[in-house]
């Protein structure tokens, strides 16, 4: 009978420490979940940033020639135009 009561109250023991176990375990799921939620998060945002920088620099690379042309026209211009204010005689 010693040996019957010996056994289980060993089982018990045992019990309660896989019981303690899984609630350990639950919540090491928990702060899991949480920290993958998280990470999702953080990555739609940082996609969307990436997003708006590749749009921005779809547009700058679309546009880059013209407005370097446009920019050259603008500078001579104004050289011209200080020439000018300077008393040059462009032919006249």
């Amino acid at each position: 009978m010693q040996s019957t009561t010996a056994s289980i109250e060993a089982d018990r023991d045992a019990i309660a420490e896989k019981n303690e176990q899984v609630a350990s375990a639950k919540a090491d799921k928990s702060e899991t979940q949480e920290a993958q939620l998280s990470n999702k998060l953080e990555l739609g945002e940082l996609n969307s940033l990436l997003k708006a920088h590749h749009n921005n620099c779809d547009w700058l690379m679309k546009y880059f020639d013209l407005r370097q042309k446009s920019r050259k026209e603008e500078m001579d211009a104004i050289t011209d135009a200080k020439a000018v204010l300077s008393g040059a005689n462009f032919g006249k």
